[in-house]
C-alpha cells in the first residue's frame, strides 16, 4: 500500500509549496479586492494641493484614512471656533469659507473639488477652525481625522514633509489673498 503524501501533516523541503516571496517595498496600489475609496474620493485627493508632492503608494496610505461624508446644503462642514480635529477634501460640490464679524458674515473665498477645508487642524497642539465653511450645494466630502494623518506624517517623512510643505504654500496663497482683498476694500 503507497502511503499518501497529502495527509502526512510533515512535508520535506522538496515537498512544502513554494511561497511567492515580496522583494522591494510593499505597494498598496496593487492590493486585489474592494478599493478603498471611490475614484471620485482618488481623484480629488490627487487634485488636492496638499497631497501633490506625494507618490501613488504615499496617497494610498493616506487614502486608507478617509471616509467619505455627505453635506447638504447650507450644512455647515465645520464652524470657527471648534476644535479643528478633522480635514476635508471637496470630491463635489462647492461650499464658501466665512468668519464672522460685528456686521455679520465675511466671506474668504470658494472651497470647491480638489481644495482641503480644515487644513489649519494639521497644525500642532489644540487648535480650533479660523473660519466656518458653509455648503452652498450639496456637497461630497473626504474627511480625514488628523490625529491618523499627523501620526502618518511623523512615521513616514515621504509623506509628512511634502504635506507640510503645501500647508505652508496654502497658508502664504490664502494670506496673499487676505492681503489683495483687504487693499481692495
Amino acid at each position: 500500500m503507497t502511503q499518501s503524501r497529502s495527509r502526512n501533516p510533515v512535508l520535506n523541503s522538496k515537498e512544502r509549496p513554494k511561497t511567492r516571496r515580496h522583494r522591494g517595498k510593499f505597494d498598496p496600489t496593487r492590493l486585489n479586492g474592494a478599493l478603498v475609496i471611490s475614484d471620485e474620493a482618488r481623484l480629488a485627493l490627487e487634485r488636492c494641493l496638499l497631497f501633490q508632492g506625494l507618490e501613488r503608494n504615499e496617497l494610498m496610505a493616506v487614502a486608507a484614512l478617509v471616509e467619505e461624508t455627505a453635506v447638504e446644503v447650507n450644512e455647515m462642514l465645520l464652524t470657527e471656533g471648534d476644535t479643528a480635529r478633522y480635514l476635508y477634501i471637496v470630491i463635489e460640490g462647492q461650499g464658501a469659507a466665512q468668519v464672522k464679524t460685528e456686521r455679520g458674515w465675511l466671506s474668504l473665498g470658494l472651497v470647491g473639488p480638489g481644495e482641503a477645508a480644515g487644513w489649519s487642524s494639521l497644525m500642532g497642539g489644540s487648535v480650533v477652525y479660523p473660519a466656518s465653511v458653509k455648503a452652498l450645494t450639496d456637497m461630497k466630502v473626504a474627511r480625514i481625522e488628523t490625529s491618523g494623518l499627523k501620526l502618518l506624517m511623523n512615521v513616514d517623512p515621504k509623506i509628512g514633509y511634502p504635506v507640510l510643505k503645501s500647508v505652508s504654500a496654502i497658508f502664504y496663497l490664502q494670506y496673499e489673498a487676505a492681503l489683495t482683498a483687504a487693499k481692495t476694500a
